[in-house]
């Protein structure tokens, strides 16, 4: 179930999550992230999991934060 507000937030989340699932390789530090967050039913499969830089990861965050 997703409970994401439709707004601006949202599509710069996905377009973060859309990059970094793109991506071909991260060098140096990177934290995975839980696209739909476990809190909201996000389960850790391999779709729902991306790596992020610390900065994408911090953002992301305060992006779901909007989205809810």
């Amino acid at each position: 179930m997703n409970e994401f507000l439709e707004n601006k937030y949202k599509k710069w989340y996905y377009q973060i999550v859309t990059k970094a699932k793109n991506r071909l390789l991260l060098e140096g530090y990177s934290e995975l992230h839980h696209i739909v967050p476990r809190s909201m039913g996000g389960e850790y499969v391999d779709h729902n999991l991306v790596r992020l830089t610390a900065r994408e990861h911090f953002i992301c965050h305060w992006l779901l934060t909007k989205m809810t």
